[in-house]
């Protein structure tokens, strides 16, 4: 009896160690899917990060070149003395209209940005005939043309 009870233990020892055994292999078998998926997951946040990152550059690239735009006041042509003869109506003009003049004359680079500065300097634009240089800032053209800077005798009285 005592051997049958060694054999009967020893069938459950081999028993429990082959369960034992295809445990350990199936934790192993899950562990390495578990580190494949975890090394997917990690290309995947490294590669939304640096989208991320390159967004963000981007954003502060463009922001940046619309505030300069904006605000860095430089005349078209600092040399070029010639003057461009502009009539604003009695019945008035549009920023718009004011900045396409100026663009195809040469005196501004953007007409959009023109607006926008006109807007920042709230201008009022007076009306007469005005002799405008492509070597004039737009804030100057803007301060001529609001009636505020008369120093080249840029305004012509009629």
């Amino acid at each position: 009896m005592a051997y049958e009870n060694s054999r009967s233990s020893e069938s459950q020892a081999r028993k429990n160690a082959s369960t034992t055994k295809k445990r350990n292999k199936e934790v192993a078998r899950r562990r390495r899917a578990a580190v494949k998926a975890n090394r997917k997951g990690k290309t995947a946040r490294v590669i939304v990060r640096l989208a991320l990152t390159i967004l963000v550059i981007a954003i502060c690239v463009v922001a940046f070149l619309i505030t300069y735009k904006l605000f860095y006041d430089v005349p078209m042509n600092e040399d070029d003395k010639t003057k461009i003869e502009f009539t604003i109506p009695e019945e008035g003009i549009t920023d718009e209209e004011v900045g396409e003049f100026l663009f195809e004359h040469g005196c501004i680079q953007d007409a959009r940005i023109y607006k926008y500065r006109t807007y920042i300097y709230d201008a009022k634009y007076v009306p007469g005939t005005y002799k405008i240089s492509p070597s004039y800032t737009t804030e100057k053209i803007i301060n001529i043309l609001s009636g505020y800077d008369y120093s080249d005798g840029t305004m012509e009285e009629d």
